[in-house]
C-alpha cells in the first residue's frame, strides 16, 4: 500500500508564509500544520536576526567613543545641545578612539545572531512543554516555533522605526569609558541611558511593548490551536504559559549571551 508524498512547499509559498505569520497567525499556522516546513522556519530565524541588527545598528551609528585609564564609576548622563554625553570613568583626559569600529560590528552581528537563535529555541521548548501540558500533538512544533519569530520580525522592525524617528534630533552619542570597557555589551547599556531622558521615547518604546506582548501572546495561542490541535479554551490558557515560559527562557539566554560580547 503506498501513500501520496505530502504536497511540497514552493518559495512564493514559503515567503508568502514568513510575511503573513506574524499578521495573520491563525490561518498560517493551520496550513503550516497540513505542510510543515523547515526552511521558511530557519528563513525567520536569520531575519529576526537582521532585524535584531537593524535596531541595534540604529543606535551605535551615533556612537563616538572615548577612552581613559581610570576607575569605571556609575556613569553621568549630560545633555549638551543635540549631544548626549555618557561619562563612566574617573578621568581628566581621554583619548577619542571614534566611532565603533569592525569588530564592534561583528560582535553585534553575534548578539543579533545569538538572539534570533535563542528566541527560536525558547518558543519550541515553551511550545512543546505548553502544549504537552494540554495533551496536544507535539508533532510541528517546531516549525511552528521557528514561524512565530515572524511576530518578532515586526516587533524589531517597527523598534528600529521607533528608535530613528525619536533619535533624529540628536548628533551623537559620546561615551567617556574607561579603556577596558569597550565590549559591546558595555556601549550599548552606556547608550540606552543615554536616550533614557529623549522626549517621548519611552512612552512610545513602551506602548510597543505592551502592543507585542499582546500580540505574542495572540501568536503563541493560534501556534498551539492549530499545531497543537487543541481546543481553543485550552489553547489560550496553553498560549498564555508558552509565552511566559519563552520569554522567561529568552531573556535569561540572551543576558548570558550578551554577558559575553
Amino acid at each position: 500500500m503506498t501513500f501520496p508524498k505530502p504536497e511540497e512547499v514552493g518559495p512564493g509559498e514559503v515567503v508568502k508564509r514568513i510575511l503573513l505569520a506574524g499578521v495573520d497567525p491563525f490561518r498560517v499556522f493551520a496550513e503550516i500544520s497540513r505542510r510543515p516546513d523547515s526552511v521558511g522556519a530557519f528563513a525567520c530565524m536569520l531575519m529576526l536576526a537582521v532585524a535584531h541588527f537593524l535596531g541595534n545598528s540604529s543606535l551605535v551609528s551615533k556612537v563616538v567613543l572615548y577612552a581613559a585609564k581610570g576607575e569605571a564609576v556609575k556613569p553621568e548622563v549630560l545633555s549638551i545641545g543635540d549631544v548626549r554625553r555618557v561619562v563612566a570613568v574617573n578621568a581628566t583626559s581621554f583619548r577619542r578612539v571614534g566611532p565603533l569600529n569592525e569588530e564592534h560590528y561583528a560582535a553585534l552581528n553575534m548578539l543579533s545572531l545569538g538572539y534570533a537563535l535563542v528566541t527560536w529555541i525558547a518558543w519550541a521548548l515553551a511550545l512543546w512543554l505548553s502544549v504537552k501540558l494540554v495533551g496536544g500533538s507535539t508533532g510541528p512544533v517546531v516549525v511552528l516555533s521557528g514561524y512565530m519569530l515572524s511576530a518578532k520580525i515586526y516587533e524589531n522592525l517597527t523598534k528600529a522605526v521607533i528608535l530613528v524617528v525619536y533619535l533624529k534630533g540628536l548628533s551623537r552619542i559620546e561615551l567617556f569609558i574607561a579603556q577596558s570597557a569597550q565590549r559591546v555589551n558595555t556601549v550599548m547599556s552606556l547608550v540606552s541611558l543615554a536616550i533614557a531622558e529623549v522626549s517621548g521615547l519611552q512612552t512610545a518604546l513602551l506602548a510597543h511593548m505592551a502592543f507585542f506582548a499582546v500580540w505574542n501572546l495572540v501568536v503563541s495561542t493560534a501556534a498551539v490551536y492549530q499545531g497543537g490541535l487543541v481546543a481553543l479554551k485550552r489553547s489560550i490558557v496553553s498560549g498564555v504559559i508558552a509565552y511566559i515560559l519563552a520569554s522567561s527562557i529568552q531573556s535569561i539566554a540572551y543576558t548570558l549571551i550578551a554577558s559575553t560580547i
